[in-house]
């Protein structure tokens, strides 16, 4: 059980995941394997299975994992966990999978009755060790110490340092999602790239422009070929950089977005592209001359011979720039028919309500 600060051990690049073995002997002596029954995980489940086989690391299973995990899996798995005497829990996956296997390692990590640390009543002081083999580089979740829940149909978070991974392997040979799938993780980081460039300053903000001129290449090497390995191991990079070494406050369309995700059944992706040029349109002037910049930065890099001069300038490079990915940049665009009312209900502050309405007043136009 971990007591101390973690500070999470990231392996990167192809075929790391061959180290998982050696790893695992580091943190345990049996693993519980949390993961869902899409394709790309079922495949990878299948490769993780035969790897501990052949180097003889005892482990068990827990599979159905939905996206946004429910806390009746976390109490499942709980379950399991102590009856095999699994003391490392093993994501393999995405975000959601990640998230339940968080729930579970801080289930093990409480004595009595789980309700009472998800109620508040008592306080996560040790948890079992998480490890991760990721498919998804944009949710950063491994380096988070967030842990998100559904109980009762809503969703509940959780905030411990010892959610955070012990370890993560981010092998994108073992991450070969589909076109629609990956584009949506390219927009995640997008977005949190864009609004590190729009806020941060001197050498973070630097970074963030680096960082975001290299996603744009990326998204256009995987428009291009969707299984190019080279471009997967750059997002993969650019996704850990991203959430390890920028400093910065949440996206504001990112908790508005997931919730339009998370009720219409959307990728988080999705939930976020559909108000992101809604948000622009809310901007400050002041703001509205960085997102020239950022737009003209972007344009030039990509050799653009168009002078970006103007804001209606930059929101339209910004959107032909998005243009490989096929990402809906509306609620239109995504098919969303959502009563005005109800979308405004999801609003909690004025800046969420206005970045809602302007996104309404554009799929008016």
């Amino acid at each position: 059980m971990s007591k101390t600060p973690i500070t999470t051990d990231v392996r990167s690049g192809a075929s790391t995941l061959n180290e998982l073995p050696e790893i695992l002997r580091k943190y345990g002596t049996k693993v519980l394997l949390v993961h869902g029954h899409r394709p790309v995980e079922d495949g990878l489940l299948q490769t993780v299975r035969l790897l501990l086989n052949e180097a003889g690391f005892p482990h068990a299973n827990m599979g159905q994992i939905l996206p946004n995990p429910k806390y009746d899996s976390v109490v499942r798995g709980v379950e399991i966990a102590r009856k095999e005497k699994c003391d490392i829990i093993l994501s393999l996956g995405g975000g959601s999978t990640l998230q339940c296997a968080k729930g579970i390692a801080g289930g093990l990590g409480v004595k009595g009755d789980l309700k009472d640390l998800w109620n508040g009543k008592k306080k996560l002081k040790k948890a079992a060790v998480i490890g991760a083999v990721l498919t998804d580089p944009a949710s950063g979740s491994e380096l988070g110490q967030k842990c998100t829940l559904v109980r009762g149909g809503k969703r509940h978070t959780m905030v411990s340092p010892f959610f955070k991974s012990t370890f993560a392997i981010l092998d994108p040979c073992e991450s070969q999602y589909p076109f629609y799938p990956t584009m949506n993780q390219i927009f995640i980081l997008y977005a949190r790239l864009f609004f590190a460039s729009l806020v941060l300053k001197d050498e973070q903000k630097t970074q963030a422009l680096e960082l975001l001129k290299k996603l744009v290449d990326t998204a256009a090497a995987l428009s291009r070929n969707i299984g190019d390995i080279e471009a997967r191991t750059q997002l993969f990079s650019i996704g850990c950089h991203a959430h390890k070494d920028l400093k910065l406050p949440e996206n504001p369309v990112e908790p508005i977005g997931e919730k339009i995700a998370f009720n219409d059944s959307l990728p988080n992706g999705t939930g976020q592209s559909v108000l992101f040029f809604a948000w622009l349109n809310t901007l400050e002037d002041v703001d509205k001359n960085e997102v020239i910049h950022i737009a003209n930065t972007l344009a030039q890099h990509t050799g653009s011979d168009t002078q970006v001069t103007t804001f209606e300038d930059a929101l339209a490079s910004l959107k032909a720039g998005l243009e490989p990915t096929k990402i809906p940049l509306t609620l239109k665009e995504s098919g969303l028919k959502v009563h005005r009312k109800k979308l405004l209900a999801l609003a909690e502050n004025k800046e969420q309500k206005a970045i809602l309405k302007q996104a309404i007043e554009l799929d008016a136009r």
